[in-house]
């Protein structure tokens, strides 16, 4: 929390938690597409190899933001004040052909830069800022990134008809903390008697000094055509097939809206023997609706040796595939692996899914589905089996998270199965 101890003038402080944020996220600028649509011709990973751009054309700037060192989403908290942008300048020599992210004379950000944030409502379509959770209704969007995952971002790019020197970019993801909304409101709160706000003259509109943070950066020079210049490439320290990998995750929790630009990212990341092709395919394939497809990467993704598939995912994957083909009695076997198993790895890393709420959901679905399939007076018994098992499953969801509402509706469903009305 920089913000804190920089109003309370504890430089030292504000220097630690600096520290902190630096390289917790990096940014990469992963490719740049023709024609300026998602469409558009990919280029990438740029670097070492890069395109010449043709003056006068429209591109389209893709961007990769993955978090390293976090086991939360990022930022999570105070996501509704906590300013984390991402700022993009583009130059050709010195002359700048291109902004995103700018900081306004009253030092607020560019309000059409990318936030990585979220915009959170209130039943009246007002943002919520001033934190008052009570009034949340809705978000507008939510550009959190969960641990370890990634988010793409594109930038549309129209070049001048005539340059005079190769294009340079540059993205920065910034962070400060607080926001201008936030902190106008704090200090026309102020009342008589509260200490002074520091870099706030009362009276006056007010101007955000709190100090800005650049958590992470690259850079990148592309050679124009009918410029002459040497241009050369540093050496890319990210393996390209964990670049591919984060460009197509990115693109995967967009939702359905880019998800055969996903695909094509991981048959990349395949391409270069990672069991994370096969894998994110998978998911790919699920979300689709192409499960024959699925279970086929799946296969592959189990003969990766070098290194292999970790078999918790494996298992998760295979038993939604089985459970939506109707192979129940596979899927429980599935989901009972990822949550019973202990191999060595997972000792030695510490991993325990006992208590993955999803994955116990889904056993309790498919033993449901399976006393559903038993029916007639001679399957009976085990009809109640599987439904009291049913039953127990969901319990211990609800031992977890008391308020889960999948398990309390499906606790009622089966329990106005078994004749049980209290």
């Amino acid at each position: 929390n920089t913000g804190i101890a920089w109003l309370k003038d504890l430089p030292d402080v504000v220097k630690i938690h600096e520290e902190f944020l630096k390289d917790s996220l990096r940014v990469d600028i992963f490719g740049i597409k023709e024609e300026g649509t998602i469409n558009g011709k990919l280029h990438a990973p740029l670097r070492p190899e890069v395109p010449t751009l043709v003056p006068g054309r429209k591109y389209l700037l893709e961007a990769v933001l993955r978090t390293l060192k976090l086991g939360h989403l990022f930022s999570q908290g105070t996501v509704d004040s906590n300013e984390i942008w991402l700022d993009v300048t583009v130059k050709s020599g010195e002359k700048v052909i291109g902004r995103s992210g700018g900081i306004e004379e009253n030092t607020e950000v560019d309000k059409w830069s990318h936030f990585v944030n979220v915009f959170m409502l209130d039943r009246e379509g007002n943002r919520i800022n001033r934190r008052n959770p009570q009034d949340i209704f809705v978000p507008l969007y939510n550009n959190q990134i969960p641990p370890g995952a990634a988010h793409t971002i594109h930038y549309e790019l129209q070049l001048p008809q005539k340059l005079d020197a190769p294009l340079t970019i540059e993205v920065k993801l910034q962070y400060r903390k607080f926001d201008q909304e936030y902190m106008e409101f704090v200090t026309n709160k102020a009342q008589e008697g509260d200490n002074p706000i520091r870099g706030h003259e009362k009276g006056k509109a007010y101007k955000n000094e709190l100090p800005i943070v650049t958590i992470c950066t690259d850079r990148i020079t592309l050679p124009v055509e009918g410029v002459a210049a040497t241009i050369e490439q540093p050496k890319m320290e990210i393996p390209v097939w964990q670049r591919w990998n984060d460009y197509g995750i990115g693109l995967f929790l967009k939702g359905k809206a880019e998800l055969r630009q996903a695909e094509e990212a991981f048959k990349e990341v395949e391409k270069l023997n990672r069991f994370d092709g096969p894998i994110n395919l998978a998911r790919v394939y699920y979300l689709e609706g192409r499960l024959d497809e699925m279970v086929e990467v799946l296969g592959r993704a189990v003969s990766a040796k070098d290194p292999p598939a970790p078999p918790w995912t494996l298992n998760w994957l295979t038993g939604q595939a089985n459970r939506e083909q109707g192979h129940l009695v596979e899927a429980e076997k599935n989901f009972r692996k990822v949550l019973e198993d202990k191999t060595p790895e997972m000792i030695e890393k510490g991993f325990d899914f006992s208590l993955d709420i999803e994955v116990i959901n889904l056993l309790g679905l498919t033993q449901f589905d399976m006393a559903k399939q038993a029916r007639g007076d001679e399957q009976a018994a085990e009809r109640k089996d599987l439904l009291l098992r049913s039953v127990d499953t969901f319990k211990k969801t609800l031992l977890i998270d008391s308020e889960n509402i999948s398990a309390h509706y499906n606790l009622h469903l089966l329990y106005t199965q078994l004749g049980e009305k209290q």
